[in-house]
């Protein structure tokens, strides 16, 4: 009779119970006789199975349907995994694409407190553009990739963000009634801070919903023209959802006027 904690049975148990959590995560639900039979395991060993997984919180079990679903120990694994994932890496071939769809400068943002910091860039080969420094902090009302940021965060803490940034009592009005429609998924916009140039943004999501960094367009005022306005937000909101994909952000998103 061989040994059932024996190195072999343990190495095919733990690869039977890994075959179990893709087949679960694969079906979303699916029943204790289907995982046997998809598997070719025998049914006691799949409900012995089921039970440890079950016990662990890799699985969980709808008493009513008797179907089984990933646990909340499976979300968390994956929940870290993701935060892990380097948004540059991520998001740099992304930007890449982008400058040279709309050949114009495009940038990936952060905000760290109250301030909107580059983390990375793509300038694009017009001889009259705008750009920043990797690293180069302004306040988050100062661009449309900070207002993007802003818009997410805590609405009782907007009117101080701005007071303390903006002096002009009319401006702040503005960028007071502007945060709500970027909150509802309106397009961020930007123009004054620096002359003569306008800067269009949205947010990117991580897998739980946050906000955690903007992607953002900079251009001379004098190329924004209605026709590229439109080209350049539907290029945007192409890239936004792309790098939800990458960053498991599932959606959905807000298309605001």
């Amino acid at each position: 009779m061989s040994d059932p904690s024996s190195p072999a049975r343990t190495v095919r148990a733990a690869s039977r119970a890994l075959d179990i959590i893709e087949a679960v995560a694969a079906a979303r639900r699916i029943k204790h006789t289907q995982i046997a039979t998809q598997l070719g395991i025998p049914k006691s060993t799949t409900t012995q199975l089921l039970e440890t997984l079950v016990e662990a919180h890799y699985l969980r079990r709808d008493p009513e349907s008797r179907t089984f679903s990933l646990g909340s120990r499976i979300l968390g694994i994956a929940g870290r995994y993701l935060a892990e994932q380097d948004i540059v890496q991520v998001t740099q071939p992304i930007l890449s694409r982008l400058v040279t769809e709309l050949d114009e400068s495009c940038f990936l943002v952060v905000g760290e407190e109250d301030e909107a910091v580059v983390l990375w860039r793509e300038i694009c080969q017009r001889r009259l553009t705008y750009t920043m420094a990797l690293g180069e902090r302004v306040g988050l009302t100062a661009t449309a990739s900070g207002l993007a940021l802003l818009a997410f965060r805590d609405p009782a803490t907007w009117p101080m963000v701005v007071s303390r940034e903006i002096a002009d009592p009319p401006a702040r009005t503005a960028i007071l009634a502007e945060l709500p429609r970027v909150a509802a998924g309106a397009l961020a916009r930007r123009e004054g801070y620096v002359e003569d140039v306008a800067s269009l943004a949205l947010p990117l999501f991580d897998h739980g919903g946050r906000a955690i960094a903007a992607l953002s367009v900079a251009l001379p005022t004098a190329r924004l023209e209605a026709e590229r306005l439109g080209q350049i937000e539907a290029a945007l909101r192409a890239a936004q959802g792309e790098a939800a994909g990458r960053l498991g952000y599932r959606g959905p998103f807000r298309t605001a006027a």
